[in-house]
């Protein structure tokens, strides 16, 4: 019997890996041959309508890969492309104008401020923007933040219309640990380090919630302003229209004149035609479709600026861009790649990240460190550049922040998680353990810590967070007690971080390459942009996904059900016993 299970389980395994070659090997066939149909792409016909559909997220960098229009497949959209885009199309006499669709669009304050001004800027150029929505969920604040650019604003009638203020929303766990008998010992330095507070209390801190206040007045102040200067209304009229709730509907919108009218796609094509000399259809090219018609690679130029993509929470490693992690090997050698290409004059630190491990953070400090010793450094923060992000910023030369970005976070914390009583009352498993000291089990997370383990913990916390005061005060000229006094975990947004002495200056990332280049000694338009990492593709993501699905292919549904209660676990472990400087809680929805 055994023989025969042993070759039905080698047959099985020989099939699934033959079947996995021919798979591989369809997906590299299939991506040659969506680069050879790239490579010969039919240029943009001449009177043509560039589509902006921005749903979903944003990202901050991100390449035109064929293989997702070979499929049919929504292209991921990056900051870069949109910004490219619009930029060369304002130049471009094929293109008329400039339809926006945006609904669902998933990104921060800073990067939508962005795209918008990349909107405004295109419109110098005496084309028209138009802007429009349709099926049930017309719009919500951010994709109308957006719309608010263009010359004219259209909406599916009947539709729904979310304009009724902003708000931040914060799971907590402890009820869920209290359940699990997980007992969390919680250690921090910082008033305002809540980063704990999801496994420890119920609701936010009265410094959680007032800093979370000062955050959404920044959002808030900048979405009624826009909105009544592009409307020609007062901002205290827009704030009236959010707090009594009347806009639900698209009809209440146009009504309340938010929308220029209530029309269904077919209808807006047909308004868009008046820009363009058509045969009696509109010719639009999408986002991914002009990105790569128009994209010439290499500028020709031998002196490039350096950009390198920090996005994602900081762990030691290689980063796990499925998962959005930003690992410090991974920074290191595209630092080193920066700093030994005699092309490359200058570098840009893109910062999108809440910060995470300590110990990353200062090994990526001192690669930004050794870089900017040979070649100018300048960070340009995104959406997020907070904790651990900001210790990293602190190793750049000059540092610009958006008015909305969301940095400082100047904190360090540690959790203990005690899981020995769980293991027992849940599982049935008990434990014993032999050791040498007293002290060698104190991270086992199978017994409470100790007074004076505590003790200890709490030691090697304060160490960390003098030391990130250190960082933090000799790249910005302050005292130590200086940066204490605006530290202790507190979240400033970009605009109240220049106030703090924390950055130098408000801009975004075409801001930061041109002090790049100026700082390098580089004329405009004498240099080309060289990013790092590369870009994930298609198939790097699909390959992945796919793996993932192998794996739960053999896994039991016991398996299979035990991996998805292990989740809360799973982020137990990574914190547990860890010197973390991590933006403070994490945001369940912006709106």
């Amino acid at each position: 019997m055994r023989f025969f299970s042993t070759m039905i389980a080698s047959i099985l395994g020989s099939l699934v890996a033959f079947g996995l070659l021919i798979f591989i090997g369809a997906l590299i066939v299939t991506a040659f041959v969506a680069s050879s149909i790239s490579s010969v792409q039919a240029p943009v016909a001449s009177e043509s309508v560039l589509t902006l559909r921005l749903s979903g997220p944003v990202e901050e960098y991100g390449i035109s890969d064929p293989t997702y229009e070979l499929f049919d497949l929504p292209q991921p959209q990056s900051l870069a492309q949109i910004k490219g885009a619009l930029e060369k199309a304002a130049d471009d006499d094929r293109i008329k104008a400039v339809w926006l669709k945006p609904q669902g669009v998933i990104a921060g304050w800073s990067t939508l401020a962005e795209i918008r001004q990349s909107l405004l800027e295109f419109k110098k150029s005496g084309k028209p923007v138009v802007a429009s929505a349709s099926g049930d969920l017309a719009m919500r604040e951010s994709d109308y933040f957006l719309a608010t650019a263009a010359d004219s604003i259209y909406a599916a009638p009947g539709a729904f219309f979310e304009f009724n203020g902003l708000s931040l929303s914060v799971l907590f766990y402890k009820g869920l640990l209290d359940k699990l008998n997980i007992e969390p010992t919680v250690l921090r330095v910082g008033t305002y380090k809540g980063a704990v507070e999801p496994y420890t209390r119920e609701d936010l801190s009265r410094e959680n919630r007032t800093q979370l206040e000062a955050i959404l007045e920044n959002w808030n102040r900048l979405l009624t302003s826009t909105t009544a200067e592009a409307r020609g209304m007062s901002e205290e009229h827009i704030t009236n229209l959010m707090q009594t709730g009347a806009l639900l509907t698209t009809d209440d919108a146009h009504e309340a004149d938010l929308l220029d009218g209530l029309l269904s796609e077919e209808r807006v094509r047909t308004h868009l035609q008046k820009w363009v000399e058509s045969d009696g259809r509109l010719r639009t090219t999408s986002l991914s479709s002009y990105t790569s018609a128009v994209s010439n690679g290499s500028s020709g130029q031998s002196d490039a600026i350096g950009v390198m993509i920090a996005s994602g929470t900081i762990v030691s490693g290689n980063s796990r861009d499925l998962n959005g992690y930003l690992g410090a090997a991974t920074l290191e050698k595209s630092m080193k790649s920066f700093r030994e290409n005699d092309n490359v004059k200058a570098v840009v630190l893109r910062i999108d990240s809440p910060g995470g491990s300590a110990a990353a953070s200062e090994i990526m400090w001192q690669a930004v460190k050794e870089t900017s010793k040979e070649k100018p450094v300048v960070v340009s923060m995104g959406d997020m550049a907070a904790s651990g992000g900001y210790w990293l910023a602190t190793a750049g030369d000059t540092i610009l922040a958006s008015p909305h970005t969301l940095t400082g976070s100047i904190g360090v914390f540690g959790m203990h998680f005690s899981l020995g009583q769980m293991m027992e009352t849940k599982l049935g498993v008990t434990y014993d353990h032999v050791s040498t000291s007293d002290y060698a089990d104190m991270f086992s997370g199978m017994r409470p810590l100790r007074d004076a383990e505590r003790a200890l913990f709490e030691r090697s916390l304060g160490q960390i967070y003098t030391a990130f005061l250190e960082r933090v005060a000799e790249s910005r000229g302050m005292t130590v007690d200086a940066v204490d006094a605006i530290g202790q975990g507190r979240i400033w947004t970009g605009e109240a971080a220049l106030h703090a002495g924390l950055v130098d200056q408000l801009g975004g990332l075409d801001d930061a390459v041109e002090i790049a280049a100026e700082m390098a000694g580089l004329e405009k338009d004498q240099y080309r942009i060289r990013r790092l990492p590369r870009p994930r593709t298609l198939m790097d993501r699909y390959l992945d996904l796919f793996m993932v699905r192998i794996r739960s292919f053999f896994e039991s549904p016991i398996e299979a059900q035990l991996r998805a209660e292990a989740r809360l676990l799973e982020e137990v472990v990574r914190l547990h016993a860890t010197p973390i400087a991590r933006f403070p809680l994490d945001f369940v929805d912006f709106d």
